[in-house]
């Protein structure tokens, strides 16, 4: 991306620190989720609005997603072949410039937050088949919410594994929300398996549907949709596709270098500045 800021590769002694759920700067690594599908008038991406009484970006419409937990890592004795399949995590690791750990770890934040929010799962049996019914893991989401227990504790329990090709990087945006908290967020994009649909049962958010890009950058301009900057961005860049197929390309080509979400001097992004939206429903924290 255009003024991104390179970031060293960190692969020099590497090892697994739970403890270290930091990245670019500082900032705490999270996991975001473009959910995307192929509508009837073309790309569809799931977003949901937060409730105001969130601590970071209240009353923002996001994607799923949010901080990596310790017990996203890896158990010191790994096996990565238990948990996982498909693309391997030092694969991953190369492609977001992170130790291998903690690229698990996000891979897990990213599967382990969207099913906590959508309910939707992106893991598959002992076969390799991807869950299509997730009805029986209904007291697993529950949980997870609650954090009585960890994405590694429900994966061994029910035998099943996390796909690593069902979510593809697709950006890294650092920034601090209006509480003052520093992120290096990696976004991943992802499609459902089959017989999935997510659901809006999530008590962070008051609303959540599928959208077209467009449209939601319109709710924008007319003041009835808020944005986090980084949000903004991801869907002035998803509006240019019209198929999940030309987004999946696209993300083999990504740029994955640490983007700052102020924005500044990124040209494609001009309108953010440029276009004041009407206060139709208030803003929150002065963010747009």
């Amino acid at each position: 991306m255009p003024n991104s800021q390179g970031a060293p590769s960190v692969f020099a002694g590497d090892h697994i620190d739970p403890t270290d759920t930091t990245g670019y700067q500082g900032g705490r690594l999270a996991s975001t989720v473009l959910l995307i599908k192929d509508g009837h008038n073309g790309l569809e991406v799931w977003a949901q609005e937060r409730v105001l009484t969130m601590v970071n970006y209240p009353g923002m419409t996001v994607f799923p997603g949010g901080g990596v937990d310790s017990r996203d890592f890896p158990q010191r004795t790994w096996n990565s072949g238990e948990l996982w399949m498909g693309r391997s995590a030092v694969s991953v690791a190369r492609r977001l410039a992170l130790t291998k750990y903690k690229a698990y770890a996000l891979v897990f934040a990213a599967v382990r937050e969207t099913f906590e929010e959508t309910g939707a799962f992106l893991v598959a049996d002992q076969k390799g088949e991807m869950i299509s019914d997730t009805r029986p893991f209904i007291e697993s989401r529950e949980k997870l919410v609650s954090h009585e227990a960890s994405l590694t504790d429900v994966l061994q329990s029910n035998k099943l594994k996390v796909n690593a090709d069902m979510i593809t990087p697709w950006a890294r945006w650092v920034g601090t929300s209006e509480a003052g908290n520093k992120f290096d967020t990696f976004s991943f994009v992802a499609t459902l398996p089959d017989g999935q649909d997510p659901d809006a049962n999530t008590g962070e958010a008051d609303d959540a549907n599928w959208f077209s890009p467009k449209l939601l950058l319109e709710g924008w301009r007319v003041g009835l949709v808020r944005f986090a900057p980084a949000t903004w961005a991801q869907l002035v860049d998803l509006s240019k596709f019209d198929s999940v197929d030309e987004v999946v390309a696209a993300a083999k080509l990504q740029d994955m270098r640490p983007t700052s979400d102020t924005l500044v001097g990124i040209e494609r992004y001009a309108e953010f500045f440029n276009h004041d939206p009407p206060d139709r429903i208030g803003k929150i924290g002065g963010i747009q």
